[in-house]
């Protein structure tokens, strides 16, 4: 099922815009919130990575933006009254076992964030610290004034269309995308774009919809994408469309081996995925190769 017209696109997500948070929650039985959480805590707390700059594409109302600003909020906090660091823990029990025996290659710099998360330093070239940019991007009006009204933090909010991004080459270390790629027109071109804006070594992070692979979870979940999603989205937004849309577009997306494989054509190297509620959502990490690496 290709991408259907982007004036179709804008004009139902314009139209749904007061409850679609709402629908989200309810549609999801709760778990868009979970993902979204789970989605920042998992590219965050990487000891490795450490983003200063963040874009959004296709924000909607902010909420999966909102969440990696809560996270780092944390984490800055953290930092600062001398508690463990998110994320941190686990190293602590790889430098335990490297004071058992002979130290393992590459666990010395292990040992200093461990160090650092107890003492309350910060461990060399890893200092968290606030954002020191936030964009947000949707082409969407009603979303992006939502998104204003519901995100306390100072973000610059755009309204830009994906095929046409204002943004210089290297201009973002991540850049997160939720519930967006199924509207996409053409994602090779995006992926492209995507690539070309980050930073190297930065990270493009996205969260969506997909289909379970648990037999009981399909049996489950296809009469409820099909049926019964459309009818309840209509039911409380009032637009039949837009839902027959989005269930379509889940049913028909590819897999995310798919966009893996894309996102590697793309340049992207160390992709992988994380699969969420049997698979009903996925989040999909590619990292853009070291300026000395690129193709």
């Amino acid at each position: 099922m290709p991408a259907p017209d982007k004036n179709f696109i804008r004009d139902a997500f314009d139209s749904i815009t007061p409850r679609y948070d709402l629908l989200n929650q309810v549609l999801s039985f709760g778990m868009s919130a979970v993902w979204r959480k789970r989605s920042a805590e998992i590219v965050l707390d990487d000891p490795d990575f450490a983003p200063r700059t963040i874009l959004d594409l296709g924000c909607g109302t902010g909420k999966f933006l909102e969440c990696f600003l809560r996270r780092r909020e944390q984490q800055v906090s953290a930092s600062v009254t001398g508690a463990q660091a998110p994320g941190l823990r686990r190293r602590e029990q790889q430098v335990s076992a490297s004071v058992t025996g002979a130290q393992a290659p590459g666990l010395r710099r292990r040992e200093q964030q461990v160090s650092a998360s107890v003492t309350g330093a910060q461990a060399p070239g890893l200092k968290i610290r606030k954002w020191e940019s936030v964009t947000g991007v949707d082409f969407s009006a009603a979303m992006l004034q939502k998104a204003r009204a519901t995100v306390s933090e100072s973000v610059l909010w755009l309204r830009e269309d994906f095929d046409a991004l204002p943004f210089l080459e290297a201009s973002f270390d991540l850049v997160i995308s939720g519930f967006t790629l199924r509207s996409v027109q053409t994602l090779p071109e995006f992926l492209g774009t995507v690539y070309r804006i980050l930073t190297p070594g930065g990270k493009a992070v996205f969260l969506d919809l997909t289909r379970p692979r648990h037999p009981l979870a399909r049996l489950l979940f296809y009469p409820y994408l099909k049926f019964l999603l459309p009818i309840a989205g209509w039911l409380i937004s009032g637009n039949r469309k837009a839902y027959d849309f989005l269930s379509g577009s889940v049913r028909s997306f590819p897999p995310p081996e798919k966009t893996l494989q894309l996102m590697n054509e793309a340049g992207f190297r160390e992709c992988e995925t994380k699969s969420f509620s049997f698979g009903a959502a996925t989040l999909i990490i590619g990292t853009k190769t070291a300026a000395s690496n690129d193709p």
